[in-house]
């Protein structure tokens, strides 16, 4: 079997770089992070030595790092941040607990407030943590009343993904096409322009 490579060595160099990514980020004694760094750390040095030129513009290492700058990734970031802080701290597990409690005491009621909970909080961090948090809530919830674990988790699901899109921050793809639209030129999109 013959393997067609492409004539330009660039693209030669970027296949070499993808099975390089992909031979690294398949194994398990190396961490994801050491992985990451090491492909970033031969962009650096590859495109350095070897520059890429298009539309008569050389693209260097420096281009590269120019990408972590941008006021959407650091808000990404951020988000994620804020995400863990409050899965790792136990922030609101006070919350999950008289949650729990108004579920032994108005099952449905409580369940709307719980939905609703969830996507208050999706709208303003991420909703990867605020499903982390309720889940244990949600299932005991579950498992007491014999209800299978999906009639519960699906709608909270979706309460935490509606309550992301409801802000800008909800979601990183809000963050990333407010960014993009700003790039284009469109009118700044305020923090609850998506809900009205």
């Amino acid at each position: 079997m013959n393997i067609l490579l492409p004539p330009n060595p660039h693209a030669t160099g970027v296949l070499v770089l993808t099975a390089t990514a992909l031979m690294l980020f398949s194994r398990s004694k190396i961490s994801l992070e050491t992985s990451s760094l090491v492909i970033l750390v031969i962009l650096a040095v590859g495109f350095e030595i070897f520059p890429f030129s298009a539309g008569g513009r050389a693209i260097h290492a420096v281009d590269f790092f120019h990408g972590f700058g941008n006021e959407a990734l650091v808000a990404v970031c951020a988000l994620m941040i804020a995400g863990q802080a409050v899965m790792r701290t136990g922030a609101l597990e006070p919350v999950g607990r008289i949650l729990a409690r108004m579920w032994k005491t108005s099952p449905r009621a409580s369940f709307l407030l719980t939905l609703l909970f969830g996507a208050f909080l999706s709208a303003f961090i991420n909703n990867v943590p605020v499903v982390v948090l309720l889940l244990p809530v949600l299932i005991s919830v579950s498992a007491r009343t014999g209800a299978p674990a999906s009639a519960v988790l699906m709608p909270m699901g979706f309460s935490t993904l509606l309550g992301g899109m409801t802000t800008t921050i909800g979601t990183s793809t809000n963050l990333l096409v407010v960014s993009i639209a700003a790039d284009m030129g469109v009118a700044k999109i305020g923090m609850f322009d998506y809900c009205g």
